[in-house]
């Protein structure tokens, strides 16, 4: 545990430099104490960290040094090396960088670069957005830009970027404003322009916890039709493919009929979107409530049948 925790605070210094003991303390989740009896045994094992109390003192590693790599379990360079190059890493044009970093690990840990596992984040037959502009705004966030943009609705806006969500293959950027963090397609950016002035990025800004919340709220934001249908044990198979995994908890608290039939109650956008999905499933779906829907999806159905009755297109009279 106690090597874990020296390797620990070490990449801390790499990576932010100098750090009060108490901010160690906090980020090791150890007393102040303990923090300094670590850095002790860092020196004496060859890392050069030193301190300084005072005012603008602090703890951080002589300037130019690097963790080596070989500081990396086995299982933590499988880790790295598992996951193969995926579409978000080539989107943000990292693609050359991560097979560079593969290969330096492969070297210098010994462990065979093989790819286990590949993250194929789009989902079936979707569209991929082009987001000609990630790069850019990746790199604005990285290097704590601001940035001038343009949206398709003809906005000029100049935002603090925060931070870059892939949600199912659709790439999302936060941005800071006035009010507080929103959201923004990335595929809906006109143009962009990485300024040099710097941003100081919000007190413990969470990307993860923000993304969270705000999907939440943005899935409790959007219009609720609920319809409560009968479905036939075939129809429930399909459900799943048709409506994706938040059909589940629906069919979770369905009531099985003698028949095989399962009453159950779905969410949708609105009523049109209900009728137009549940179509589909023909007999094998009747509506029970609400009585508009029933009617639409019945009315829907007679002019299917209106359509098929009338001599297609290379019948012979």
């Amino acid at each position: 545990m106690r090597a874990d925790r020296l390797l620990r605070a070490a990449l801390l210094l790499q990576a932010r430099g100098r750090m009060t003991a108490a901010d160690l303390a906090a980020e090791l989740e150890v007393s102040v104490r303990t923090v300094y009896r670590d850095l002790e045994a860092l020196s004496s094992a060859g890392v050069p960290v030193w301190t300084q109390s005072g005012p603008g003192g602090g703890c951080r590693l002589v300037d130019g040094y690097r963790m080596p790599l070989s500081a990396l379990s086995t299982d933590e360079a499988s880790a790295l090396l598992m996951l193969g190059t995926s579409a978000p890493l080539r989107d943000l044009g990292l693609e050359p960088s991560l097979i560079a970093a593969r290969r330096r690990v492969t070297d210098i840990s010994g462990v065979s670069d093989v790819v286990t596992v590949h993250v194929d984040v789009p989902r079936w037959f979707s569209t991929v957005e082009p987001v000609p502009h990630l790069p850019a705004l990746a790199r604005a966030i990285r290097d704590r830009c601001q940035v001038d943009l343009h949206y398709h609705a003809k906005r000029h806006e100049r935002r603090a970027p925060l931070g870059l969500v892939n949600k199912a293959g659709t790439w999302y950027a936060v941005l800071e404003s006035a009010r507080g963090p929103y959201v923004v397609r990335v595929g809906q950016i006109d143009s962009i322009t990485v300024r040099r002035e710097k941003i100081r990025r919000p007190d413990r800004f969470d990307l993860v916890a923000f993304w969270e919340t705000w999907s939440a709220e943005f899935e409790a934001s959007r219009p609720h039709f609920e319809v409560t249908i009968r479905a036939s044990p075939g129809a429930i198979a399909e459900m799943p493919g048709v409506f994706g995994n938040r059909v589940l908890s629906a069919l979770g608290t369905s009531e099985l009929a003698e028949d095989g039939w399962r009453t159950l109650t779905l969410t949708f956008e609105h009523e049109a979107a209900a009728v137009g999905r549940l179509a589909g499933f023909g007999a094998e779906v009747e509506v029970l409530a609400p009585a508009t829907t029933r009617d639409r999806l019945a009315a829907t159905a007679q002019q299917i049948i209106g359509v098929y009755r009338k001599p297609g297109p290379n019948s012979q009279a």
